[in-house]
């Protein structure tokens, strides 16, 4: 009983001593500090104090949160209400992680107040909340490291005086949080004189910059919702322009090829004035990379971040940029329905490609199986969807731009998905006016006439038999009917296609795996790349072409290392540094097309003579997202399984 009476009276007087000080004077330091004047257990008591810390610390962490995805995600004009939403998804764990982190924080600072003894516990409270604070603010901008460097100076002000006003308020909550736990296992109040650093003065500045951390950005994007576009463009006459993407392909290998005289195509543009330029990228998912290269923006700028998002319910925006959170959001809150996972859609792009840029007016385009493409919008001419070799097939909706070639290419797709493994003769590259020729949209074709042997045959000769055919499937197959498409589409449009865009992924995804030997894999380069030089012939015998870009990026076989792009403008290419930009040569093609110079893109290449534009104008505008026609119901439930059975996710 005396000792009872005894840590009574002990923890009266530190009462009263904290009253002295002004550390019980505002409510948010009464509503912490009182549990150090309450005997209770101590397991208790450390439990009770974690979780109204981690409830306060959790509430300012989703906020921060919530803005850094809106912010990333580009979403914050055009679904503001998402902020309060994200909040709500978001609070749970940031107040279970932060009472977490809590007890680990308290448990360090109760040894050394154990072993240690320290006259002053309030210094090492504040000490362990500003390391605290600081590895908070630290992490932060370490992960909005992508959209700072893409954001403008007043963007970026907003979000340091935001994090800043969070590092604060973490600090705060957490000295206040364990002076608390320290006074109680102490049983003595801090040192007199510190008069609570007067925190109590700044609490409504706390509050403020809390609001203002939600509101500063939805007002700046508000402000700055996209470069609109002009009332009407001006353009020039401009020419043809034909982008081929091989992705899978290393440097040295096009470059060997090239000398050996087996891309006589590719040599022959390079000897008519083309320049095979190098450029530098970073380790990015590959829709990043070829959007970019489409739009001429960098992914801040054009929305495509990831192959897949997340749309928490509620949530009007899906999430593509998630960072640390994407671990939440796909082991928790999808197995509980609280957020869907789909692919990242075409409507989600939020800019123009070169030829949706050259469709305006009603010219025909053709775009084959480039990412960000699903679902298909509907231009003139014909847009095949990424992917489409499985969509066609599944008879996925959003597989092509006009429904009344759908039957006709799903046809196509599984009359190749037919063809046997061991046919021999493939080569897949097909249209009027080679030898291999086509059926239609894209039936068997004949021989390549490369001199190698076809893909399908050196997968069976390196390959086990059940490997062979799900590489195949996966790699070969789609791009030959990709292939046989866009020769056929090419020549049989009733206008020839202002701008042609083809993607061809195999390499990259038969490269994922590969067991049949370094000999067998040269071979498979050397046969694909051959088969895409013989189109690539055929195509530039149709007239009115004025610039040709065919990029060769090495892909998931070497991830964060530069490529190759060969580049051909009509007036010529001369001198010039051998490198370039993704970004640049997409501005290359736009003012081939006759288009104006965007201000939000680099210029063309340096190496290459390039028409004056028109004029020069602040961007070309951003497309809205919305429902595309044709687009899935399901969100594209069908697209996503067929990126992972791909290997992308």
């Amino acid at each position: 009983m005396s000792a009872d009476a005894g840590s009574e009276a002990e923890l009266e007087q530190a009462r009263l001593e904290l009253r002295r000080l002004g550390y019980l004077d505002h409510g948010l330091e009464r509503f912490l500090l009182q549990d150090a004047l309450r005997p209770r257990q101590p397991l208790r008591r450390m439990a009770l104090l974690a979780v109204k810390v981690g409830l306060l610390t959790g509430a300012v962490l989703a906020a921060v949160l919530a803005v850094a995805l809106v912010v990333a995600n580009g979403s914050v004009a055009a679904t503001p209400l998402d902020l309060p939403v994200l909040f709500v998804h978001l609070f749970p764990p940031a107040a279970a992680a932060a009472a977490a982190a809590f007890v680990v924080l308290a448990s360090a600072v109760l040894l050394v107040l154990r072993f240690y003894p320290v006259r002053r516990i309030e210094a090492v409270a504040l000490a362990t909340a500003l390391v605290a604070g600081l590895a908070g603010l630290a992490l932060g901008l370490w992960q909005a490291r992508e959209t700072l460097a893409a954001s403008g100076m007043t963007q970026r002000l907003a979000l340091a005086l935001g994090a800043a006003a969070a590092a604060y308020a973490l600090v705060r909550l957490v000295y206040q949080g364990l002076l608390a736990l320290a006074i109680r296992f102490t049983e003595r109040p801090p040192a007199a004189g510190r008069d609570a650093w007067h925190w109590r003065r700044w609490a409504s500045g706390a509050v403020l910059a809390a609001v203002l951390l939600l509101a500063v950005p939805v007002m700046l994007a508000a402000r700055d919702v996209g470069a609109p576009p002009p009332p009407l463009l001006p353009v020039a006459p401009g020419e043809r322009v034909l982008a081929v993407g091989l992705d899978g392909v290393l440097p040295e290998e096009v470059e060997y090829l090239l000398r050996r005289g087996d891309l006589p195509a590719m040599a022959e543009l390079a000897r008519r004035g083309g320049r095979l330029l190098a450029y530098a990228r970073p380790d990015e998912p590959p829709a990043a990379f070829w959007t970019s290269l489409a739009t001429g923006l960098l992914p801040p700028g054009h929305g495509v971040a990831a192959l897949d998002s997340f749309l928490p319910l509620g949530v009007r925006t899906p999430l593509a940029r998630s960072g640390f959170l994407r671990a939440y959001l796909h082991r928790v809150e999808v197995p509980l329905h609280l957020a869907e996972y789909r692919p990242v859609l075409a409507n989600r792009r939020s800019a123009f490609t070169f030829w949706e840029l050259a469709s305006r007016g009603g010219a025909p385009v053709l775009a084959v199986n480039w990412w960000a493409t699903f679902p298909a919008p509907p231009l003139p001419g014909l847009v095949l969807a990424h992917d489409a070799y499985q969509l066609l097939r599944q008879g996925a909706a959003g597989a092509v731009s006009a429904r009344e070639e759908a039957p006709e290419l799903q046809r196509a797709a599984r009359a190749a998905a037919a063809v046997p493994l061991a046919q021999a003769g493939d080569g897949g590259d097909g249209g009027p006016g080679g030898s291999g020729g086509t059926n239609g949209a894209g039936g068997s074709s004949g021989s390549g006439g490369s001199g190698a042997p076809g893909a399908r045959r050196l997968l069976l000769s390196a390959l086990a038999p059940a490997e062979a055919v799900a590489v195949a499937e996966r790699a070969v197959r789609p791009d030959e009917l990709y292939r046989q498409v866009f020769a056929d589409r090419l020549f049989r449009m009733a206008s020839p296609p202002r701008a042609a865009a083809l993607y061809l992924p195999g390499l990259d995804i038969a490269a994922a795996g590969w067991s049949g030997g370094d000999v067998a894999w040269a071979d498979l380069v050397r046969a694909e790349l051959g088969a895409a030089d013989r189109l690539l012939a055929r195509a530039l015998a149709q007239p009115g072409w004025g610039s040709v870009a065919v990029v060769l990026d090495p892909g998931r076989r070497r991830r964060g290392s530069g490529g190759r792009v060969l580049l051909w403008q009509r007036r010529g290419c001369g001198g010039g540094p051998a490198a370039t930009t993704p970004e640049a040569v997409a501005s290359g093609l736009l003012r081939t097309l006759g288009l104006p110079q965007s201000a939000e893109l680099p210029a063309p290449p340096a190496q290459c003579r390039w028409p004056e534009p028109p004029a020069v104008v602040a961007g070309y505008g951003r497309p809205q997202p919305r429902r595309l026609p044709g687009a899935p119901a399901d969100g594209g439930d069908e697209y996503l399984q067929n990126l992972r059975s791909l290997g992308y996710l």
